[in-house]
Protein backbone atom coordinates (compact mmCIF):
# COMPACT_ATOMS: atom_id res chain seq x y z
CA UNK A 1 0.00 0.00 0.00
CA UNK A 2 2.70 2.58 0.73
CA UNK A 3 4.61 2.21 -2.93
CA UNK A 4 1.47 2.54 -4.53
CA UNK A 5 0.79 6.17 -2.36
CA UNK A 6 4.22 6.88 -3.15
CA UNK A 7 3.94 6.63 -7.23
CA UNK A 8 0.71 8.07 -6.50
CA UNK A 9 2.34 10.96 -5.30
CA UNK A 10 5.16 11.11 -7.72
CA UNK A 11 2.69 10.93 -10.42
CA UNK A 12 0.51 14.43 -8.88
CA UNK A 13 4.01 15.71 -8.68
CA UNK A 14 5.34 15.43 -12.22
CA UNK A 15 1.62 16.42 -13.32
CA UNK A 16 2.05 19.82 -10.97
CA UNK A 17 5.58 20.26 -12.48
CA UNK A 18 4.24 19.81 -16.12
CA UNK A 19 1.52 21.99 -15.70
CA UNK A 20 3.27 24.79 -13.92
CA UNK A 21 6.56 25.04 -15.92
CA UNK A 22 6.55 28.13 -18.12
CA UNK A 23 7.60 28.70 -21.48
CA UNK A 24 10.47 30.37 -22.89
CA UNK A 25 9.99 33.96 -23.79
CA UNK A 26 10.67 34.52 -27.49
CA UNK A 27 11.96 38.05 -29.06
CA UNK A 28 10.14 39.88 -31.51
CA UNK A 29 13.23 42.11 -33.98
CA UNK A 30 12.65 43.96 -36.90
CA UNK A 31 14.47 43.69 -39.99
CA UNK A 32 15.78 47.03 -40.82
CA UNK A 33 17.97 49.07 -43.83
CA UNK A 34 20.14 48.14 -44.91
CA UNK A 35 18.52 44.72 -47.02
CA UNK A 36 16.69 42.88 -47.59
CA UNK A 37 18.67 39.62 -45.98
CA UNK A 38 16.21 37.10 -44.89
CA UNK A 39 14.26 35.22 -47.64
CA UNK A 40 12.18 32.21 -47.42
CA UNK A 41 13.55 29.20 -50.12
CA UNK A 42 13.61 25.77 -49.98
CA UNK A 43 16.19 25.71 -46.98
CA UNK A 44 13.81 28.37 -45.45
CA UNK A 45 10.29 26.19 -45.34
CA UNK A 46 6.75 28.14 -44.16
CA UNK A 47 5.40 26.35 -41.06
CA UNK A 48 2.18 28.64 -41.65
CA UNK A 49 1.51 30.78 -44.76
CA UNK A 50 0.53 31.47 -48.79
CA UNK A 51 0.65 29.10 -51.10
CA UNK A 52 3.26 30.78 -52.57
CA UNK A 53 5.89 29.31 -49.81
CA UNK A 54 8.68 27.14 -51.18
CA UNK A 55 9.80 23.77 -49.59
CA UNK A 56 12.23 21.17 -50.05
CA UNK A 57 9.30 17.59 -51.35
CA UNK A 58 7.67 16.11 -48.65
CA UNK A 59 7.79 19.09 -46.27
CA UNK A 60 3.99 20.34 -45.76
CA UNK A 61 2.91 23.94 -44.10
CA UNK A 62 -0.64 25.08 -43.39
CA UNK A 63 -1.68 27.93 -45.72
CA UNK A 64 -3.98 30.88 -44.34
CA UNK A 65 -7.51 31.46 -45.06
CA UNK A 66 -7.59 33.59 -48.38
CA UNK A 67 -9.08 37.32 -47.11
CA UNK A 68 -9.25 36.74 -43.57
CA UNK A 69 -8.95 39.97 -41.61
CA UNK A 70 -7.82 37.42 -38.44
CA UNK A 71 -5.91 34.43 -37.49
CA UNK A 72 -6.62 32.92 -34.60
CA UNK A 73 -4.86 30.39 -33.25
CA UNK A 74 -3.77 29.09 -36.67
CA UNK A 75 -1.64 25.44 -36.10
CA UNK A 76 1.02 24.56 -38.29
CA UNK A 77 1.11 20.73 -39.36
CA UNK A 78 3.41 17.98 -36.62
CA UNK A 79 6.78 17.98 -37.69
CA UNK A 80 9.75 15.63 -35.81
CA UNK A 81 12.45 17.08 -34.34
CA UNK A 82 14.70 15.01 -36.27
CA UNK A 83 12.25 16.70 -39.63
CA UNK A 84 13.14 20.46 -38.50
CA UNK A 85 17.10 19.63 -37.67
CA UNK A 86 17.41 18.09 -40.97
CA UNK A 87 16.35 21.54 -42.71
CA UNK A 88 17.94 24.36 -40.23
CA UNK A 89 21.16 22.14 -39.53
CA UNK A 90 21.28 22.54 -35.46
CA UNK A 91 18.37 22.20 -32.73
CA UNK A 92 18.38 25.92 -32.65
CA UNK A 93 16.33 28.37 -35.25
CA UNK A 94 14.36 31.81 -35.89
CA UNK A 95 11.43 32.32 -37.71
CA UNK A 96 11.01 34.77 -40.35
CA UNK A 97 7.88 37.15 -40.19
CA UNK A 98 6.92 38.21 -43.84
CA UNK A 99 4.27 40.94 -43.67
CA UNK A 100 1.61 41.81 -46.40
CA UNK A 101 -0.19 44.51 -46.19
CA UNK A 102 -2.38 47.85 -47.60
CA UNK A 103 -3.82 49.60 -45.51
CA UNK A 104 -4.35 48.76 -41.76
CA UNK A 105 -1.27 47.61 -39.69
CA UNK A 106 -1.35 44.04 -39.04
CA UNK A 107 -0.86 42.92 -35.65
CA UNK A 108 0.58 39.73 -33.86
CA UNK A 109 -0.99 38.91 -30.98
CA UNK A 110 0.69 35.32 -30.33
CA UNK A 111 3.37 32.76 -31.39
CA UNK A 112 4.02 29.57 -29.60
CA UNK A 113 5.85 26.45 -30.81
CA UNK A 114 4.68 23.10 -29.13
CA UNK A 115 6.64 19.94 -28.33
CA UNK A 116 4.60 16.80 -27.64
CA UNK A 117 1.99 19.11 -27.04
CA UNK A 118 3.48 21.21 -24.68
CA UNK A 119 3.91 24.88 -25.35
CA UNK A 120 7.83 25.41 -24.97
CA UNK A 121 8.21 28.70 -26.17
CA UNK A 122 5.96 31.51 -26.84
CA UNK A 123 5.91 35.38 -27.90
CA UNK A 124 2.93 36.63 -25.90
CA UNK A 125 2.43 40.15 -25.46
CA UNK A 126 -0.06 41.63 -23.29
CA UNK A 127 -1.17 43.57 -26.05
CA UNK A 128 -1.04 42.46 -29.79
CA UNK A 129 2.22 44.30 -31.46
CA UNK A 130 1.45 45.83 -34.41
CA UNK A 131 3.68 44.70 -37.60
CA UNK A 132 4.21 47.24 -39.81
CA UNK A 133 6.52 46.10 -42.92
CA UNK A 134 9.97 46.69 -42.44
CA UNK A 135 12.71 48.53 -45.24
CA UNK A 136 15.14 45.64 -44.04
CA UNK A 137 12.24 43.64 -45.29
CA UNK A 138 12.21 44.50 -48.85
CA UNK A 139 9.38 44.64 -51.23
CA UNK A 140 7.68 41.62 -52.50
CA UNK A 141 6.74 38.00 -51.20
CA UNK A 142 9.07 35.94 -49.31
CA UNK A 143 11.67 38.57 -47.50
CA UNK A 144 11.40 38.41 -43.49
CA UNK A 145 10.11 41.83 -42.14
CA UNK A 146 10.72 40.37 -38.48
CA UNK A 147 12.36 37.59 -36.87
CA UNK A 148 11.39 35.73 -33.52
CA UNK A 149 14.21 34.47 -31.66
CA UNK A 150 14.82 31.96 -29.11
CA UNK A 151 14.01 28.74 -30.37
CA UNK A 152 15.65 25.54 -28.99
CA UNK A 153 15.09 21.87 -29.46
CA UNK A 154 18.08 20.69 -27.42
CA UNK A 155 17.30 17.83 -25.28
CA UNK A 156 14.63 16.63 -27.21
CA UNK A 157 14.66 13.12 -29.06
CA UNK A 158 14.47 13.34 -32.87
CA UNK A 159 11.32 11.91 -32.87
CA UNK A 160 9.38 14.17 -30.67
CA UNK A 161 6.67 15.92 -32.03
CA UNK A 162 6.49 19.35 -32.91
CA UNK A 163 4.22 22.22 -34.03
CA UNK A 164 3.72 25.52 -34.02
CA UNK A 165 0.82 28.26 -33.35
CA UNK A 166 -0.07 31.77 -34.19
CA UNK A 167 -2.66 34.34 -33.59
CA UNK A 168 -2.78 37.94 -35.66
CA UNK A 169 -5.93 40.06 -34.29
CA UNK A 170 -5.43 42.27 -37.88
CA UNK A 171 -4.39 41.23 -41.04
CA UNK A 172 -5.54 42.67 -44.41
CA UNK A 173 -4.37 42.15 -47.81
CA UNK A 174 -2.33 39.01 -48.72
CA UNK A 175 -1.00 36.65 -46.15
CA UNK A 176 1.94 36.81 -44.00
CA UNK A 177 4.59 33.61 -44.07
CA UNK A 178 5.97 32.29 -40.73
CA UNK A 179 9.92 30.49 -42.13
CA UNK A 180 12.43 28.77 -40.58
CA UNK A 181 15.63 30.23 -40.58
CA UNK A 182 18.98 29.26 -39.19
CA UNK A 183 20.76 30.97 -36.55
CA UNK A 184 24.28 30.21 -38.34
CA UNK A 185 22.37 32.62 -41.47
CA UNK A 186 24.30 35.46 -41.98
CA UNK A 187 23.90 38.15 -39.92
CA UNK A 188 22.68 41.49 -41.70
CA UNK A 189 26.04 44.25 -41.88
CA UNK A 190 25.55 47.26 -39.78
CA UNK A 191 23.36 49.99 -41.22
CA UNK A 192 24.77 52.49 -43.58
CA UNK A 193 25.91 56.08 -41.82
CA UNK A 194 23.58 58.41 -42.94
CA UNK A 195 25.17 61.39 -45.50
CA UNK A 196 25.55 64.00 -42.60
CA UNK A 197 26.75 60.92 -40.15
CA UNK A 198 29.91 60.11 -42.97
CA UNK A 199 30.30 64.12 -43.09
CA UNK A 200 30.69 64.65 -39.34
CA UNK A 201 32.79 61.54 -38.84
CA UNK A 202 34.99 62.28 -41.54
CA UNK A 203 35.46 65.63 -40.62
CA UNK A 204 36.40 65.08 -37.17
CA UNK A 205 38.62 62.53 -38.56
CA UNK A 206 40.69 65.08 -40.96
CA UNK A 207 39.96 67.26 -37.74
CA UNK A 208 42.75 64.13 -35.47
CA UNK A 209 44.96 64.34 -38.97
CA UNK A 210 45.94 68.29 -38.47
CA UNK A 211 46.07 67.93 -34.70
CA UNK A 212 48.58 64.98 -34.84
CA UNK A 213 50.31 66.80 -37.39
CA UNK A 214 50.38 69.71 -35.11
CA UNK A 215 51.53 68.32 -32.33
CA UNK A 216 54.29 66.22 -34.71
CA UNK A 217 55.84 69.35 -35.50
CA UNK A 218 56.14 70.79 -32.06
CA UNK A 219 57.87 67.62 -31.02
CA UNK A 220 60.26 67.91 -33.69
CA UNK A 221 61.09 71.85 -32.95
Amino acid sequence: MKNNRTVLMLSCLTLLLACTATATPLSLTPVVDPGPYYQQTTNNPCVIGDPSCQAPAGWGWTVFEAGASSYTDVVSPTYTVGQIQGVVGSTSFMIGVDVNQTNDVQTLGFFGMYVNGALVADYSPASPTPVPPTSGGGNGNGWADYLLTGFSLSGYQPTDEVYFKVTMPVVNDGREEFFLISTESPEPPPPIPEPATSALIGGGLIGLGLLSRRFRKQTNQ
